[in-house]
């Protein structure tokens, strides 16, 4: 019999191993070369994705997992931190243990819907989870941004359309009824992240937006790779720099 989240305490108890252990301990090593990061982390999945003339000028964050930039006093650049779910939400627990209050994630997706071009990006206002993860956060099996002040002032000035997602653990276990069960509630994008950045964000009451950007494609049930990778890498990129200026 697998373990009772829904009517045990689980939620409210204290973690046996915190993060902050691991900060303190990181600390007194003289691991980090920062005393506190910016509040808001920009996140993605290479540090290719931002400009090298901003990587020139940033200070690289030592001490955390991949490539890490304080871009200035209000944000930083996360990267290379690994893949899927389980990697992210452990880096995000360390970047909220230094000072991140914000967080802004830029990833790839499939295309599940006929009539959405590839290269679009979007803003994911709700998303479904078939990820482990995220039953660590939440028994929910879709989750929605905390749309204030911040959110708001953000999606203005991105300009951006918003949609639905849907996160999984495991893309190579996509069959064509997974996914027409999800294009049934609306969904256009499938990832591996963001469901779990919005269960993160919500179990500790921080911002967060996941911007997605159309990838491959499955509107056919049948995968076809990215077209313009180069084309691709420069719509994050843009769309990093106008992060970084709001």
């Amino acid at each position: 019999m697998s373990f009772n989240f829904k009517d045990s305490n689980f939620y409210n108890e204290n973690t046996i191993l915190d993060i902050s252990m691991i900060v303190d301990w990181n600390k007194k090593r003289r691991k980090y070369n920062f005393d506190k990061l910016p509040l808001t982390a920009i996140i993605s999945l290479d540090k290719n994705l931002l400009s090298r003339k901003v990587r020139f000028v940033s200070k690289k964050a030592k001490g955390l997992v991949g490539n890490n930039y304080i871009i200035n006093n209000n944000f930083m650049y996360a990267s290379n931190f690994g893949n899927g779910a389980p990697a992210l939400i452990g880096h995000l627990e360390e970047l909220r243990c230094l000072g991140v209050e914000n967080f802004i994630f830029i990833g790839l997706g499939g295309s599940l819907i006929f009539n959405e071009s590839r290269n679009n990006s979007f803003i994911l206002k709700n998303t479904f989870s078939t990820s482990g993860c995220t039953t660590l956060y939440s028994m929910k099996d879709s989750f929605k941004p905390i749309k204030n002040e911040w959110y708001n002032n953000l999606k203005s000035k991105l300009n951006l359309a918003e949609t639905i997602g849907w996160s999984t653990d495991a893309p190579f276990r996509e069959t064509p009824s997974l996914l027409n069960y999800y294009r049934e509630k609306k969904v256009t994008h499938v990832d591996m992240e963001s469901a779990s950045i919005y269960a993160f964000s919500e179990f500790y009451k921080l911002n967060a937006m996941c911007i997605i950007v159309s990838a491959d494609d499955l509107t056919n049930n049948r995968w076809t790779p990215p077209q313009n990778v180069d084309k691709l890498n420069n719509i994050i990129n843009s769309i990093i720099t106008i992060c970084s200026k709001t």
